[in-house]
């Protein structure tokens, strides 16, 4: 665990070194498209909006709000780990604190549950999601408030979670 705990502070810190005005715009606008869920809540709404996508835009709701429950909910309350901006209060902070534990990182798990989800709607904006949920849980750690882990298992909780709520929600 000791080990953990170091690799997690050691690339935290390492990735604040690197901190650029252009980067953090950028970086800036993909962690907040996916605040409360926003970013996968339009996905979910467009598809629902249209005929032919209204059962798999449900079937994608239905897997976004699982995997926030499950992970912001129910893990983070009985993890209660600190963020790295709660144990390093000398690094400034470029976004605002979220609410909440640490781990995992919710904006990670539900990201890459959505991104799976839709890989099995449709492969390629499945993969443009993907991307766009790797990227969101980069950001997490360049803004100090995920390590490294709580991003990593976000990613295992997401496609975890988003795994089985479709296959439970299909034989439904």
């Amino acid at each position: 665990m000791n080990t953990m705990i170091q690799f997690d502070i050691r690339t935290s810190m390492k990735i604040q070194k690197y901190k650029k005005p252009l980067l953090t715009k950028i970086l800036l606008f993909i962690t907040k498209s996916a605040n409360g869920g926003c970013i996968w809540i339009m996905i979910a709404a467009c598809m629902i909006g249209v005929r032919q996508w209204r059962n798999s835009g449900i079937l994608f709701g239905e897997v976004l709000a699982i995997t926030a429950f499950i992970n912001n909910l129910i893990i983070k309350s009985l993890v209660m780990r600190k963020r790295p901006c709660d144990l390093f209060q000398n690094i400034p902070l470029l976004i605002k604190r979220p609410v909440g534990s640490s781990f995992p990182s919710g904006h990670t798990a539900v990201s890459f549950a959505c991104a799976l989800t839709l890989c099995t709607i449709n492969i390629p904006a499945g993969i443009a999601a993907f991307i766009w949920a790797a990227l969101i849980g980069f950001t997490r750690i360049y803004f100090f408030v995920h390590f490294p882990t709580d991003v990593f298992f976000g990613i295992m909780s997401g496609v975890l979670i988003s795994s089985v709520s479709i296959f439970a929600l299909s034989i439904m």
